[in-house]
């Protein structure tokens, strides 16, 4: 398949539509208080873990996948904290802040979860999007494992706030190690397991089945989410926050340019380059508001930055993608 501009424009333009019913829903008053939190709850601790083993069960397993993995994984640490750097020197005589904290925060981690995931399902298909959501489950591997020690420092300047519990019982590392684990083990999808239309045949495919209709849900769940608390944002602080844009600039900005330098002159499979590209282009984490809230900081604040980062990202992932595809020509064909 090819990718081009339009496509990309099309899909985050169509992925951010399905956030409508959860905004109409919201302004309405017809959805409870904690709907955001809960449904959150459920895509994070279920749809999204059985989405990162079910992305392993697209494909056979390969040694040269689980190189890329590596190769994946080493570039999305190397580009988060190349950013974290330059914004530390940018903000060195506020860094005791609490609002530059949380810049600093929106502007290092993605959204590469909840957005994403759903947005390589979306814009790939066959081999290549079996190949991308593999080394998407290693993006937002490498996304939890430096959220709960790198992102909490940078939001509390705490060392003693880092809990190594909170990383090895992460739902999303839990289901990489499972997914993994079975990739390598069974050396085939399950469902080729046993021999064609015999009993086992049949359950296992209704197995798979029914757990990708669980894995399917993290799309419309995570919009529906997105449109909620877009809903319960005012729109003139929305707008008009001068530290929501600085925020929004590196991450969609300064993160995206550094991912297309880092990736584009490696010799590297092209999935993999598209992979970091899209998942590190993504705005700002949802985790943003939560880890505010969580420590104190400025929870409003910081649900603008992430919210005024996911409308802007309609432009800026369309127009750097021509960036990457025209001027270092890179092409998934």
């Amino acid at each position: 398949m090819e990718i081009g501009f339009i496509d990309v424009l099309i899909t985050v333009i169509f992925l951010l539509a399905l956030a409508i019913p959860g905004f109409i829903f919201a302004k309405l008053k017809m959805l409870p208080e904690k709907t955001a939190e809960a449904i959150s709850t459920i895509v994070l601790y279920c749809c999204q873990s059985v989405l990162v083993i079910t992305s392993f069960q697209k494909k056979a397993f390969e040694p040269e996948i689980g190189l890329n993995m590596l190769y994946v994984m080493l570039l999305a640490v190397a580009v988060h904290f190349i950013v974290f750097i330059v914004l530390k020197f940018v903000f060195i005589k506020k860094s005791a802040e609490d609002k530059i904290k949380v810049v600093k925060y929106a502007g290092v981690f993605s959204n590469c979860g909840f957005m994403g995931f759903p947005f390589l399902q979306s814009l790939f298909s066959g081999e290549a999007q079996a190949e991308t959501l593999i080394y998407g489950a290693a993006v937002i591997a490498v996304f939890n494992l430096l959220n709960w020690t790198f992102g909490v420092y940078i939001m509390t300047g705490d060392k003693k706030q880092v809990s190594a519990k909170k990383i090895l019982l992460n739902p999303v590392i839990i289901s990489l190690v499972i997914g993994f684990v079975l990739f390598i083990a069974l050396q085939k999808p399950l469902v080729e397991i046993a021999p064609q239309d015999s009993f086992w045949d049949s359950i296992l495919e209704k197995f798979m089945q029914s757990m990708n209709y669980l894995a399917e849900m993290v799309t419309p769940c995570s919009m529906i989410v997105v449109g909620i608390r877009l809903a319960n944002v005012n729109v003139k602080s929305l707008f008009m926050d001068k530290w929501a844009y600085v925020s929004a600039f590196f991450k969609l900005i300064v993160m995206s340019l550094l991912s297309i330098l880092i990736v584009a002159f490696l010799p590297v499979d092209t999935t993999v380059k598209y992979t970091v590209f899209f998942l590190l282009s993504m705005p700002s984490a949802t985790s943003t508001a939560m880890f505010a809230v969580k420590f104190g900081k400025d929870g409003d604040f910081a649900s603008v930055c992430v919210l005024l980062s996911t409308v802007l990202s309609v432009i800026t992932i369309p127009l750097l993608y021509l960036v990457i595809s025209g001027v270092f020509g890179i092409n998934i064909v």
